[in-house]
């Protein structure tokens, strides 16, 4: 590739190393074959797992990709934003790092911008768990309601848009949800595409209930607001082409009826999230709060204290969240190292020392509080 690049596909990864060549190999070739103009810029976001080492090593024989690295994980809207100022490429594409974006579906979306500014892609068949997909299709449902964005799945990682649209983004930690409407907010075009969505096929996503729910609900507070006050810009394509449709929005908005369905759909809503967010995290243990297996938890224990053998080990709740304690027992010492490791995530969140006889004191603390016997009355 000679001259400046006409467009630039952004990638964010974090801890996904099973991943990385699958992902880079299959975009190579697309790119070989049919869309040759471009290049590519992966961004490591702070993984831990390889991730970085293995992108460095991909990019290595890729003259048309560049690897940036950042120092800590930053979140997906960070490495997006960070990657944006890397280039200067006309036109910008983003997709995800899992594998669950098809790249093929790239040329076809660049081709969307002959009638738009953005194009957005839309899973048709979503390959996702059924929990997720029902809580998406609401959460896009209200969002397009509210945010006048006609966007129906805006958590698609596949969009294509012109650079100038980059100047439209607020940086907030939900940036991929809120693009188009961010956009059609200053005045741009949004299109939607049909595009494939394909099955994760190594590691697990990295969202939680916080960064699924909670998150984008507090944001989109914050942008309903934001929407209705800023001053439009826009382009070219969206003075001509998006006024009627924007004016049959603002239409649907005036009717008394249909705002107030509307507002009560999202206090609904709200409290929904706001109870998923509360009460299993306090009342229910499942895979989504413990990713971590007792076996791993063991192996981190057992890596952080070389040459230890395992004693008491235990799965409770300590300030919101899941997590292991282990005791580790040292060879050549009577003391033990007690480790706390997050549950959902593996890392180790505290490591103390631990004598012989602190540890003789809580093992007679806790059997005495489970086998105090109720005093009968006289």
């Amino acid at each position: 590739m000679t001259g400046a690049p006409s467009f630039a596909i952004i990638i964010p990864f974090f801890d996904e190393a099973q991943n990385v060549e699958l992902v880079c190999i299959e975009l190579k070739e697309v790119l070989r074959k049919e869309l040759s103009e471009g290049e590519v810029i992966l961004v490591d976001d702070g993984s831990e797992d390889g991730t970085g080492d293995l992108l460095d090593r991909v990019a290595s024989n890729w003259p048309e990709c560049r690897v940036f690295h950042l120092d800590r994980n930053r979140g997906q809207a960070a490495a997006l934003l960070f990657g944006f100022s890397k280039t200067t490429a006309a036109v910008i594409v983003t997709m995800d790092g899992d594998g669950q974006n098809d790249p093929r579906d790239i040329a076809k979306l660049l081709a969307g911008l002959e009638e738009a500014d953005m194009v957005v892609g839309t899973r048709v068949r979503r390959r996702d768990s059924w929990p997720r997909r029902k809580i998406s299709r609401i959460a896009n449902y209200i969002r397009a309601d509210f945010l006048r964005d006609g966007v129906s799945d805006s958590g698609c990682g596949l969009k294509v848009f012109r650079r100038e649209v980059v100047d439209a983004f607020i940086p907030i930690r939900t940036l991929y949800s809120f693009m188009p409407a961010m956009a059609v907010a200053a005045g741009f075009q949004v299109v939607e595409k049909p595009v494939n969505h394909r099955p994760r096929q190594h590691g697990s996503s990295k969202y939680t209930t916080t960064s699924f729910l909670f998150l984008p609900v507090v944001d989109f507070l914050g942008l309903r607001w934001f929407t209705f006050r800023r001053c439009n810009g826009g382009s070219a394509h969206s003075l001509h082409q998006g006024t009627i449709q924007r004016r049959s929005r603002d239409d649907f908005y005036k009717h008394p009826f249909k705002r107030w369905a509307a507002t009560v759909t999202v206090a609904i809503a709200i409290g929904i999230i706001a109870w998923l967010e509360v009460v299993p995290s306090k009342h229910f243990v499942g895979p989504e709060a413990r990713k971590v297996s007792l076996k791993r938890a063991e192996e981190i224990a057992l890596h952080r204290t070389p040459g230890g053998h395992l004693g008491v080990e235990e799965l409770r709740w300590k300030d919101n969240r899941l997590v292991w304690t282990i005791d580790v027992h040292l060879s050549h010492s009577p003391n033990l190292n007690e480790i706390e490791i997050d549950a959902l995530d593996g890392h180790v969140i505290a490591a103390r020392a631990e004598s012989a006889a602190e540890e003789e004191l809580e093992q007679a603390a806790e059997d005495h509080h489970f086998n105090l016997k109720p005093q009968k009355s006289k």
